[in-house]
């Protein structure tokens, strides 16, 4: 079984195309060069003292800070729907996912070689087919099928999983605003699968997990000061002595390396899945 929380499939496409730190900003768009996700794996100097200028940076607190009432200043940046729900697997199945295929998929997708969306798609390739380090499980997945094979990897073969991501947010939503805590609940500790979104001309999301590292993760429910509520997702790293004290992410908390959690709001484009657990 599986439970799609805040989940849609998009529709088909036509065969002939398709219309652990990371910040949004950090994304391949029309808009900007870089990557987009909120994803603890971010940490040289250089980029971390960019990064904590960066509105997108925004994502960033602590469990004590999930109080009733509180107000924080959150960013959840608006993409487009298409751009994060998957396709079903028969639409992306039988199209080469490899960087030895890129020169086939160029001409498939009318990507000119050296546009934004093949450096995207040449660097999403890259981290797709990258050995992991050590301790660690990744891989990229395409479809909610492959999704749901990766996730049994880690949670257990025949575990009912469930898919949670936060609300997308409209067009017209600041990129960052003040949000109020109205509720919040822990949903899951210990086994908890993250993934990001990578660009792609189909959504791809890259997912991954450290052996022996436990998580959590909450929803939290939010008011923006434009009144638009989402029902998002809140995940803590609740160990971060491993991670560089000039980390964005404790610069921006004010907290060192092993002392204290780190969490951040994901964004819509962003997932996690957590196994079910029979009530």
């Amino acid at each position: 079984m599986i439970n799609l929380t805040c989940w849609q499939l998009a529709p088909a496409v036509a065969s002939d195309g398709v219309g652990v730190l990371r910040l949004p900003s950090m994304d391949f768009d029309a808009q900007n060069q870089g990557r987009s996700s909120s994803h603890i794996g971010h940490s040289s100097s250089a980029s971390s003292a960019d990064a904590i200028k960066d509105p997108t940076a925004k994502v960033f607190a602590l469990i004590k800070d999930l109080v009733v009432g509180n107000r924080m200043a959150i960013s959840f940046p608006y993409k487009e729907p298409s751009s994060v729900e998957f396709y079903p697997k028969q639409v992306t199945q039988n199209i080469p996912f490899s960087s030895d295929a890129v020169p086939w998929l160029l001409r498939f997708f009318s990507f000119s070689p050296d546009s934004k969306q093949a450096l995207g798609m040449r660097q999403t390739l890259a981290l797709c087919e990258k050995e992991p380090k050590q301790g660690v499980i990744r891989g990229c997945v395409t479809s909610i099928e492959s999704l749901v094979h990766f996730a049994r990897r880690i949670l257990g073969p025949g575990t009912e999983v469930e898919i949670l991501r936060s609300s997308l947010v409209s067009k017209s939503t600041p990129l960052v605003q003040n949000y109020t805590v109205l509720d919040f609940k822990e949903v899951a500790t210990g086994n908890i699968v993250p993934c990001h979104n990578q660009p792609y001309p189909y959504p791809v999301y890259h997912c991954h997990y450290q052996l022996g590292i436990d998580n959590k993760v909450f929803k939290v429910f939010l008011r923006g000061d434009n009144g638009e509520l989402v029902d998002s997702v809140f995940f803590c790293h609740m160990d971060t002595s491993k991670l560089t004290d000039d980390h964005v992410a404790f610069r921006l908390l004010g907290v060192k390396p092993g002392e204290s959690e780190v969490c951040h709001f994901f964004t819509a484009y962003d997932l996690a899945t957590v196994p079910i657990v029979p009530k």
